[in-house]
Order: structure tokens, then C-alpha cells, then sequence
């Protein structure tokens, strides 16, 4: 039986979630977020796991260190407008990354205004309940409670009373995209092409109670 153990994210918790956040670049290295630097993960996690309709769930080895996790938001609408609210706060945490690189500025600058859901340019669904990051350490790697790590965190929100989930994946993420679209079975919605090229396809997956997992 593994060792790993799963429980709720608290708000103390940043900075080790954003810690295993920052070394998904040991396999990955697209994306914004993971440009911005660990500093500024470390604020948006601290900015996340305040927000009362976040749901984050914690994979735990046996020295209690957070080895994966995964998260959602049970109202992508109200996060897009604290994440507007503190935009501040992220930029500061972003301005390091920057001044290394000026360039990111005009790709924050898009991804900010992406949260407004009239703008033109799309990232992620911008209403409902949406899934946000899956994540685990790579020399910590367990296939089966890494994706019972995300099944979980379904349970949890279909025990809430949500029956749909709305989520990202970029095609480059071959194992994760084979996985939804494969075996989960989850429904495609749109594909679209990002302003820096990547492929990405949005989901839709209707949650069932206990996804047929005993837990």
C-alpha cells in the first residue's frame, strides 16, 4: 500500500504547491506562469488558497511534504475577478522575470486581459467550475495516486453538489491529453490555438459519484 496520503490544501501551504508547481518545468517549460518565476507562483497560490470557492487537494509522502497536487476553482467567474483585484500584488511578484525578460510583459499583459470574458483572445473556460493544475514531482512519481490525486479532488466537488467540470489541456502534454480524451473520456468543447502557438483543447467531464474509485 503507497505511502502517499491526500488531504485539503491550506493557506500555509503556498509555498511548497508552489514549489511543486515551479519544478513541472523538470518535463515542461510553456506557459506564463512558469516564466514568472517561483516568486510569483508563491503569490498566486497565497492569493488562491484565499479564495473561499477553491478547492486544492494535497498528495503527502511520508516525511508530511507535499509531493503533488491538484486544483479547481468551483467558480472560475469570482477568480478571475480576485485575481483582476490583485494584479498588483502579481505583477511586483512578476517584475524580476521581467526585467530578465521584457518580452513577458506584453504576454501578461494578453493573459490579464483574458480574464475578461468578452475579450477576444482565449486561454481557459471563464465560468463554471473549472479544473486548474494537476502536478507531481517527478523523482516522487506514483502513476496510480497521481491520478487518484485528481479523482479526489472530483469527489470533493461532485460531493458539493457539482455534476460538470471545465478544464485545459495543451496537446504538447501527450500523457495528460491521451488520458482526458482516451480513457477519461471527457468531452472536447472547442480547440483553440494560443497567442504563442500551442494547441490547447477544452474539456468538459460529467462528474459521476466517485468516479467508480474506492478511495
Amino acid at each position: 500500500m503507497s505511502d502517499v496520503k491526500f488531504r485539503l490544501a491550506k493557506l500555509s501551504d503556498a509555498k511548497q504547491i508552489a514549489n511543486v508547481h515551479w519544478r513541472v518545468r523538470d518535463r515542461y517549460h510553456k506557459g506564463i506562469f512558469l516564466s514568472l518565476g517561483e516568486r510569483f507562483l508563491r503569490t498566486y497560490y497565497r492569493i488562491i488558497l484565499n479564495d473561499p470557492y477553491e478547492v486544492v487537494v494535497c498528495a503527502i509522502n511520508k516525511s508530511g511534504k507535499i509531493i503533488g497536487f491538484s486544483s479547481a476553482t468551483l467558480n472560475a467567474k469570482s477568480q478571475a475577478e480576485s485575481l483582476r483585484k490583485n494584479k498588483l500584488k502579481l505583477g511586483f511578484s512578476a517584475l524580476g522575470a521581467m526585467l530578465l525578460n521584457p518580452s513577458l510583459l506584453k504576454a501578461l499583459w494578453v493573459r490579464y486581459r483574458s480574464l475578461d470574458r468578452n475579450s477576444e483572445v482565449k486561454f481557459v473556460h471563464t465560468e463554471g467550475v473549472r479544473g486548474e493544475y494537476w502536478c507531481w514531482l517527478k523523482d516522487e512519481e506514483d502513476g496510480i495516486r497521481s491520478i487518484e490525486l485528481g479523482y479526489a479532488k472530483e469527489n470533493i466537488i461532485y460531493n458539493l453538489g457539482y455534476r460538470e467540470l471545465f478544464f485545459e489541456v495543451d496537446k504538447f502534454n501527450k500523457r495528460v491529453y491521451k488520458f482526458y480524451s482516451k480513457l477519461d473520456k471527457a468531452e472536447i468543447v472547442e480547440e483553440i490555438v494560443l497567442p504563442d502557438g500551442r494547441e490547447r483543447v477544452l474539456f468538459k467531464k460529467v462528474l459521476k459519484s466517485n468516479n467508480g474509485l474506492e478511495l
